[in-house]
Formats: structure tokens, sequence, C-alpha cells
């Protein structure tokens, strides 16, 4: 069984870790379909697909290092998850400016909040801006690492319940947040598996509820539409704290526990 102290731990990085990913949603250009047709900044894709593409990265880090103090996983985690986003964003503007010939513009601002550039005047008419600038790069760096770090937030304690669990190791504190030294053999692949599907249905979970706010498209923190990230927040706070529950009591009932200890090994 795992204990109290354990499982307010556990639930308290579950509910940051979904309230990073909905900052981080909020922080990604997001351009959808008009982004496509360059008469929106950002990526042409929605929320959901924007955390989760990010997160996967994210998360295949947090698989590779599971061993580490969790501190390294988290960030290690969040660095390739802003690498991938990073890759994204050049290319689709590779895309965008030899390949339309239009060039990256904001058109909620009169400048780039990063570079201070005057970009009204490569606003297309009848277009909210095209590409992903400068400022809408950083936010999606910026955006990509918060979204990394929180859907490691999840996986980490998933994973080392039901691999202590598996080998009849007591869980405390220190296994759940220090280095891990339970070896996993290819018995224990399920395992990864059952956590990195909870990790991703946080991203998809907080990232919908991210998008219902936004709306539409994002450009970045100076866009008016991220004012509505506290609000979101809290929402996401409540969100995954009732999926980390559930998540728990799953992970705590006699007879996951049995279907866990079948996977036992070195």
């Amino acid at each position: 069984m795992i204990g109290l102290d354990v499982m307010i731990i556990i639930l308290i990085m579950i509910a940051v870790g979904g309230v990073l990913i909905c900052a981080g949603v909020f922080f990604m250009p997001v351009g959808g379909a008009p982004a496509a047709m360059s008469t929106a900044t950002g990526i042409a894709t929605g929320c959901e697909m924007m955390a989760a593409g990010a997160g996967i990265t994210g998360l295949l880090m947090s698989a590779a290092l599971y061993g580490q103090p969790s501190y390294i996983v988290i960030l290690n985690a969040g660095i390739s998850s802003a690498i991938m986003m990073c890759i994204t964003m050049l290319v689709a503007n590779f895309i965008v400016i030899f390949g339309k010939g239009v060039p990256p513009a904001l058109a909620t601002v009169e400048k780039d909040p990063v570079t201070k550039e005057n970009v009204k005047p490569f606003v297309t008419p009848g277009t909210v801006g095209h590409g992903v600038p400068t400022a809408s790069y950083v936010s999606g760096f910026i955006g990509a690492f918060l979204g990394g770090i929180g859907g490691a937030l999840t996986f980490i304690p998933i994973l080392r319940v039901a691999l202590s669990i598996s080998q009849g190791q007591t869980l405390n504190v220190n296994v759940l947040l220090g280095a891990f030294t339970v070896n996993a053999g290819h018995q224990h692949v399920p395992l990864f598996v059952l956590a990195g599907i909870c990790a991703l249905s946080m991203y998809f979970i907080n990232a919908n509820i991210a998008a219902y706010s936004i709306r539409g498209v994002i450009e970045g923190w100076w866009d008016p539409k991220f004012k509505r990230l506290p609000k979101t927040a809290i929402t996401c706070f409540v969100a995954s704290l009732v999926f980390g529950m559930l998540a728990l009591l799953l992970l705590n009932s006699e007879a996951f526990i049995t279907v866990l200890k079948m996977v036992r090994g070195g």
C-alpha cells in the first residue's frame, strides 16, 4: 500500500504538472487551420496536438532517465520538449518564408516584445499575422519547456509506484524523489506504457481545457487571451487533482497490486 505522505506528494506533483501543461499551452504560438494559410501567427495545429507533440518527447526522455533523481528527469524532460518545439517552429518558418514568401509578423502588438522591431508593416491586410516571429519563438520555447516538466511530474510518480509495487519494495519519499535503484527489465515495459498513457492523458485533458479558453489562435504571453491563464490554471489544477486521485485509487487497489506483482522480476 502507498503511505499517506507519499500519496500527498504524488497528488501535488500531478496537480502542479497539470497547471504547467496548461501554462505551456498558453505560451505556445497556436495558429490552427488559419496558420496553414498564413493568415494567423503560430503553427498550423491545435492546442492538443502541440502539447502532446512536445510532451511525447519529454516522456521518452523521462523513460530513458527513469533511474536518475526526479529533478534531473524533470529538467531533461523540459529541455527535450523545448528542443522538439524549437525545431518544429523553425521548420514552420522555413515553409512560410521560403515556400510562401511571407515574412513572420505579429498582429496583436505594434512591436515584437523581444526584438522591439516594428512588425505592423509586415502584416498582410485581412490576416492576423503569419509565421512564427521571434517573440512567438521564444514564447513557444518557454511553453514547451513548462509542458515537458508538467508531463514528467505525472510520469515519474506513476512509474515509480508501479515499479516499486511490482518489485515488492516499500515506496517512500526518498524513492519517489531521489535516485531510483530498481532495475527495469523487458517484463516491466507495460509499466512504462502505463505511466506514459497516464501522462499523455494529462496532456490531452489540460490542453483541451486550455483550448476552450483560448478559442482559436494565440501568439504568446503578450496576447490578450493570455490573461485567461489564471482562471484556466485553477480549472486544470482541480481536474489534474481528480485525475491524480483516480490514478492512485487504481494503483493502490488490491486487484491492481496483484497484477503488478505478476510482472515481478530483476
